[in-house]
């Protein structure tokens, strides 16, 4: 009995998940395929095509050109990062004199961000008269104000 019991309170917890999993990712995908069997423009009227639109694609020089570019462009990128991780963790590791430096030349990123924005908060914060008499309204630039 304990069983059927934790059984239907797992389906209580799962059911809602599956269905917007359904809803927003399994549904879409499913209608963008049988859509991609079509001469569809998005609206209007359509015909079916079968996999006239696959043959077409596959076909084009240039769909053959781009996946090269992209496969050519991955590896190259990878073997460049792989290499400049591998020089950034032995400089970082190594026992040189300039150990220090390269770690915080490593760390420096995680600090920038903060240190821009104090600054920028600093500026809008900081009480200074010109600016505060010309943001506030109270006297506009080339206008002289009246004596009480």
């Amino acid at each position: 009995m304990r069983g059927k019991k934790s059984n239907r309170m797992y389906l209580l917890f799962v059911l809602p998940m599956l269905i917007l999993f359904f809803a927003f990712n399994t549904f879409p995908l499913l209608r963008g395929f049988v859509y991609s069997l079509t001469n569809s423009k998005g609206f209007g009227s359509y015909d079916w095509v079968g996999l006239r639109n696959y043959i077409d694609l596959f076909g084009d020089s240039r769909v053959g050109n781009s996946y090269l570019f992209t496969f050519k462009f991955a590896i190259t990128a990878t073997i460049i990062v792989n290499v400049l991780s591998m020089v950034m963790a032995l400089l970082l590791n190594a026992r040189i004199r300039a150990k220090g430096f390269f770690r915080g030349l490593f760390f420096l990123p995680n600090i920038l961000g903060g240190l821009v924005i104090g600054y920028v908060f600093n500026f809008i914060f900081t009480f200074i008269p010109a600016q505060h008499r010309f943001f506030c309204g109270k006297q506009l630039p080339g206008h002289q104000p009246s004596e009480p």
